[in-house]
């Protein structure tokens, strides 16, 4: 049995529901209204202690971490392949996966977090306590002590949108051998990994992500949008 809690087809919870997706698996759908805080009850807390999104339950069993739990679905049902074969290709594929959670991901959620200030900031401030008191994460609550106050400062997010720029600029040179995927003709875990975060840099970097900036991830954007897995993301959303 596999179960999934997720925040919906957004960031880290896209990349192991679209995994699950273009494996064609079935699972229990656990959506977790974040705006509830329903991953800070003592009941997820039971099956994640710090309260981190998306876990995926196998037969009893959690994982957690978006980028392992697809390299262990992956792993356990392996049709089809979203890894390559060859190793040299497939250590490319961890190199873009490993930038994506340690360079992407940190410096988008700098960007959305901060457009969650107007949200945050209206909740009542002895209410917030109580919520930030909640969160077992340390950065977690680091990151919802500045939303729910002023949010991020002008420094701070232009430093999370150069690192975007040059997001952007790595994806142009990764695809530039003309293959569809980021590892050529071979669709993989990492097309699954940016994609998770690539489809808000349209919005977020407007002028450096446009068909004319960008085209190669522009492309890739729309190539993306057309699978099937992709398409059916759409049933996962919040209503």
């Amino acid at each position: 049995m596999l179960a999934l809690y997720h925040f919906g087809p957004v960031a880290n919870s896209l990349t192991p529901l679209l995994c699950l997706l273009e494996k064609g698996l079935e699972f229990e759908n656990r959506f977790l209204d974040s705006r509830k805080w329903e991953h800070h009850t003592p009941e997820f807390q039971a099956l994640s202690p710090d309260g981190m999104v998306p876990i995926l339950v196998h037969d009893g069993r959690v994982l957690r971490e978006s980028t392992v739990i697809n390299e262990y679905i992956d792993t356990v049902f392996p049709t089809p392949p979203l890894r390559p074969d060859n190793a040299w290709l497939c250590a490319e594929m961890r190199v873009l996966t490993k930038y994506v959670d340690e360079y992407f991901c940190p410096a988008l959620t700098t960007v959305g977090a901060h457009g969650a200030t107007p949200f945050a900031s209206k909740i009542d401030k002895e209410e917030m306590a109580q919520i930030l008191a909640r969160m077992p994460n340390d950065e977690v609550r680091k990151k919802w002590q500045t939303v729910s106050n002023k949010g991020y400062s002008v420094e701070e997010l232009a430093d999370a949108k150069r690192r975007l720029s040059n997001c952007i600029a790595r994806a142009e040179q990764h695809l530039a051998h003309g293959g569809d995927w980021l590892l050529g003709d071979f669709y993989s875990l990492a097309d699954i990994k940016w994609y998770s975060m690539a489809p808000a840099l349209p919005r977020v970097m407007p002028d450096e992500c446009n068909a004319e900036s960008a085209p190669l991830l522009t492309a890739w954007l729309a190539r993306m949008a057309e699978r099937p897995a992709v398409k059916a993301l759409d049933d996962y959303r919040r209503k």
